[in-house]
Order: structure tokens, then sequence, then C-alpha cells
């Protein structure tokens, strides 16, 4: 028998109350570990879906940076996203609930309410820098999601864009957005830090650089798994500094799907109308100073 999906925005949740230490009974599980962490950095790559990663089996990846994470960390088999549409799905992850409670239930149009409190709100008060850098304008703090960051990076310059162009095509490569979330890590490296980078590369269009499109077959899934191993690179860079600055031994690092894609499978080339596992099912890993590697 099939287990069950188990719903990602739970599990942060606790991954952001195990780095506060608040163990009470029922609130911390044992495979949260311990090592002394005093960061957290929360990287969702957005449109993932599982069985594109490598190290859930998907032997066409190129996403070595995810699968070295998972490889020393816990690799969750059955994460799901409670809906299949990128700010209701952040919404969710970030207040630990679901869109009925917090009432995001689409891009655009709806608003995360200040009576909602999110992740960055708890840590902030408790002397943790809180910096959100988001590469897609369905992000932006117009939407109410930026609440408790410090530094909320969107500054999207909707001149660039057609007029006409629907929300989820402003955007901007993971580069960009890596970029500058690493001048904001390096800016400061006394205070314990929550650093969210959101990269929204394997969305549509498919557009990898060149030198990624170049290892992928020609295909609807070869572009779409470009810009995952393009994600990849970007997520590598985050980790690579963390390393030499001597911060990734002390931070809990969690990597995740926002929702997946359905390319094609049942009629729908995308995401947003249908909750198979090719929409719901995502990649979460939790990688942490004295955290035993395991498939939860």
């Amino acid at each position: 028998m099939r287990r069950a999906l188990l719903p990602a925005a739970l599990v942060l949740a606790l991954v952001a109350a195990a780095v506060v230490g608040l163990r009470r009974a029922g609130v911390a599980p044992a495979w949260l570990g311990g090592g002394g962490a005093r960061n957290l950095l929360v990287v969702t790559l957005d449109t993932l879906r599982a069985d594109h990663v490598g190290s859930y089996g998907y032997a066409g990846a190129r996403t070595p940076r995810l699968d070295g994470l998972a490889a020393r960390g816990l690799r969750f088999a059955r994460a799901a996203t409670v809906v299949p549409l990128t700010l209701p799905a952040h919404s969710s992850l970030f207040t630990g609930t679901f869109p009925a409670r917090h009432a995001v239930r689409d891009n655009g149009g709806y608003y995360l309410g200040q009576e909602q409190e999110t992740i960055a709100e708890v840590l902030k008060p408790r002397g943790f820098r809180t910096g959100g850098f988001i590469s897609a304008f369905v992000l932006d703090s117009r939407w109410g999601i930026d609440q408790g960051f410090e530094r909320y990076f969107d500054d999207f310059d909707l001149s660039r864009f057609e007029k006409q162009a629907g929300m989820d095509a402003i955007q901007r490569p993971g580069n960009e957005t890596v970029d500058e979330a690493l001048r904001w890590l390096a800016a400061e490296r006394e205070r314990p830090f929550f650093l969210w980078v959101h990269l929204y590369d394997p969305h549509t269009p498919y557009a990898a650089p060149r030198e990624y499109a170049a290892q992928f077959p020609r295909t609807l899934a070869g572009a779409y798994d470009a810009e995952i191993a393009f994600a990849d690179a970007q997520l590598g860079r985050v980790l690579d500094a963390l390393e030499r600055d001597g911060r990734l031994g002390r931070t809990v690092v969690a990597v995740l799907g926002d929702h997946g894609e359905m390319l094609g499978e049942h009629g729908e080339l995308t995401h947003g109308f249908f909750v198979y596992d090719a929409a719901v099912r995502i990649p979460l890993v939790v990688a942490a100073p004295g955290l035993a590697p395991r498939v939860v």
C-alpha cells in the first residue's frame, strides 16, 4: 500500500521550530537532530516535480548539489505541496497552514493578511537576520508574502515587460537572485540568519543558458531538465559561499519544490488545474549538523 503524501508546509514549520529551540513535546520530532545549528536556509525551486531529481531516481537529472544534500540529510520520499500554484504554496510553507486558513488561493488578487504569522516573523524578534530573495513577480511584496523580512528583494522593473504579459512571465534568472542573496549574506556574519532564496527557472518558459541546454535532448522534458540543472547550480553557489566562510556547518538547509509540472500528462502542459502526482509531489531535503542521513 502506497504511503500518503506529507504536506511540506508542516515539515518546514517543524524545521523552523527546531532552529529556534522550540523542543517541547510534540513540536520538534527526533529526526530534526541537533548539532548546534543557528542559521536557517530555505531554497524553493519553483515548479520542480520530484521525479525529475537525481536522488529521487531520475537517471536523466543533473542535480548534483541537491543530491549531495540528500545524501547527507533527510530526503522526504512522499512530500507534497498543498496547492500547485506559487503564491498559495509559499503562503502555506511560511505559515504552516492551508489555504482555507491563510485565504491565499491563487496568484494575484489574493494577499497574505497581516494576521497571519510567518516563519520570518517568528525568527526576527529572536535575533535572526531575515532576508528573502525572490525570482518572480507572483511573490512580490505587494501580495503580503514579505512579512517579517528585513530585506526583501523583489525590485522588478515592470517597464521591461510587455503590458499584456501574464504575471508569471515577470521573472529573473536565478543567478541574479543569488547574486543579491550572497551580497546580503556577506554584509554581516555575526548574527544568526534566516535566508530564503526562491529560484523560478524550472517554470515556463524553459530557456536555460546555452551551456545547460546543450546537455539535454531538444524535447519538452529536456528543456525542463536543463532549467532544473541551472537552478541546481545556483543552489550550489549559496552552499559554497556558506562553506567558504564557515557557516554551512551551523546552518539547517531545507530545499524543496513549491509544486510540480505536468509536462503534458493528462492533457495539462504546465500546472494549476490538476492535482496528479506530477503537479503536487515535490522534492524535499533537509540537511543539518548532527543529522543522520535517511529517507523519511
